[in-house]
């Protein structure tokens, strides 16, 4: 018995029904969108063809469901939030260089296929832990109000701006990202950070830590160092003479030197904190 021809016919019925199941919609409007909301986001963009869409903003949409972004490969740039929103998948979206997901439920987020990603928004989530690693090209991180016990940063060597309080994290450490310009990490966890290769700080918010030690001596251009209410007992300024705003409450200082600031016009010590100008 030749048993070649029936199952010739099985393997195409088998490639039929696959290429069914994964229906390459030619325009969005037969595309079976499960969110109502999302799909309006999407037809507001007045384009026909899914293949030609390249930026959705539905930030203030409320999608809970957004399953047929996989329909949309050439997508630069998604914004997307929703009280219920609790997973995104961006596997078949290469091409995005700006993503922002905000005020959902998202506890993990998987952006190893987005190598172009320069802007990653991902605040106010129950994101615990994610990885940057395929992202070499990010230059703005924000990771606020997530559930983060640590970030590595060591393969973001363009990062210029980070934002990550309200997290858990216990420990920084910069050194792979000299182009850092702007970090926030108010209330975490944290006992260490790490900025001695960050030559262009300009901005360091690390207010409401335990912190007990901090070394800004690598930091020559910083202008604004908030402090307030960490576990130093002391903060040596005196290799930032550009700092023009220093706030050092709610630490266990006994002296303050700022002599070698001269442009210091905003510092906050407590009373008793013995201050040298």
């Amino acid at each position: 018995m030749d048993y070649k021809q029936p199952l010739a016919m099985t393997l195409l019925a088998l490639a039929v029904s696959s290429s069914c199941f994964a229906a390459d919609y030619q325009n969005v409007n037969d595309i079976p969108f499960q969110d109502s909301n999302f799909k309006s986001c999407v037809l507001a963009q007045k384009l026909q063809d899914p293949a030609a869409i390249t930026k959705l903003v539905c930030r203030q949409a409320k999608v809970n469901n957004a399953d047929e972004l996989n329909h949309f490969p050439a997508l630069e740039v998604l914004w997307l939030s929703g009280p219920q929103l609790t997973q995104v998948d961006l596997s078949n979206n290469p091409k995005l260089s700006e993503l922002s997901i905000t005020k959902s439920k998202l506890s993990q987020l998987d952006v190893s296929k987005n190598t172009q990603l320069k802007e990653f928004n991902i605040s106010f989530n129950q994101i615990a832990n994610i990885d940057l690693s395929h992202n070499p090209k990010l230059t703005d991180i924000s990771v606020v109000g997530n559930q983060l016990t640590q970030l590595n940063l060591s393969q973001n060597p363009e990062l210029t701006y980070l934002w990550a309080k309200e997290n858990r994290l216990t420990s920084m450490d910069f050194s792979h990202n000299p182009a850092l310009i702007q970090v926030g990490l108010t209330s975490n966890q944290l006992t260490e950070v790490n900025v001695s290769k960050n030559s262009v700080l300009n901005s360091l918010a690390l207010m409401y830590n335990p912190l007990t030690q901090l070394d800004v001596s690598h930091n020559p251009k910083l202008t604004k160092l908030h402090l307030t209410d960490n576990r130093l007992t002391t903060i040596d300024v005196s290799h930032n003479p550009k700092l023009r705003a220093l706030w050092a409450t709610g630490n266990p200082l006994t002296e303050l030197d700022i002599s070698n600031n001269p442009s210091l016009s905003d510092y906050e010590a407590d009373e008793g904190v013995k201050v040298s100008e």
